[in-house]
């Protein structure tokens, strides 16, 4: 019985991530990389409501169904502004809009029925010491039939 995809999910969507040609510059990692952060920087955070629903009752092995929610991450600082950071973080969002819209299936990903962008949320900081700071979050559903 397969248990989850989560992590190779979440490699096969770094892979496609790292070669968007709008990632060119872009810091683009696994994880938050704490202090180690770029200035413009894409990482893959925590899932969320990871659920398996059965498909079928019956003894033995069970085909399940697999819903969970990743988020992504995307961090611009050191901008002039609070509009210049939003701005420019958006853009970096809708790259990985792009990469999602494009591929739902993640190259064939093994399990994977589709994934998509289910929303966007960002929090913006004025200019500080090192200038405006913007994340937006991006909620990325997944679905997957496990054997």
């Amino acid at each position: 019985m397969a248990g989850s995809i989560m992590v190779t999910f979440k490699e096969a969507l770094l892979t496609q991530l790292q070669a968007a040609a709008g990632f060119s510059g872009v810091q683009v990692v696994y994880a938050d990389p704490g202090e180690a952060m770029r200035r413009e920087c894409v990482f893959l955070g925590d899932i969320d409501g990871g659920t398996q629903v059965p498909e079928t009752f019956s003894t033995g092995t069970r085909r399940r169904v697999e819903d969970f929610t990743l988020e992504v991450l995307v961090a611009v600082q050191g901008k002039p502004t609070a509009s210049s950071a939003e701005t420019r973080a958006v853009a970096l969002a809708n790259v990985v809009d792009d990469v999602v819209a494009n591929d739902p299936q993640l190259g064939g990903l093994a399990s994977l029925t589709f994934c998509e962008v289910e929303g966007m949320s960002m929090t913006t900081n004025e200019a500080g010491i090192d200038g405006a700071h913007c994340v937006v979050t991006i909620r990325i559903h997944a679905r997957a039939r496990l054997a």
